[in-house]
């Protein structure tokens, strides 16, 4: 009796060590998706801000000071682009 309940025990720990592994795995996905989300959003933010300076004329004459004053004066329409 005691060996079998002990075999069950032993076989309902093995089965809670892959359940285990296995939600692991899923948590390090997840991870790896939202990083991967948070990149992709940074990259369309970039995209966005390329267009409207290329838009605006300023891609082709570049100058520092016009550039940084361009994007300080559209930060808020930079830091959210239409979705």
């Amino acid at each position: 009796m005691r060996k079998d309940k002990s075999e069950q025990i032993k076989s309902e720990c093995k089965n809670l060590a892959e359940k285990l592994k296995i939600v692991e795995r899923q948590i390090e996905q997840l991870g790896r998706e939202s990083e991967n989300e948070n990149k992709m959003r940074h990259l369309a933010r970039l995209i966005f801000a390329g267009k409207v300076i290329e838009k605006s004329g300023l891609l082709y004459s570049f100058n520092q000071q016009s550039l940084c004053e361009f994007l300080t004066a559209n930060k808020s329409k930079l830091e959210k682009p239409p979705q």
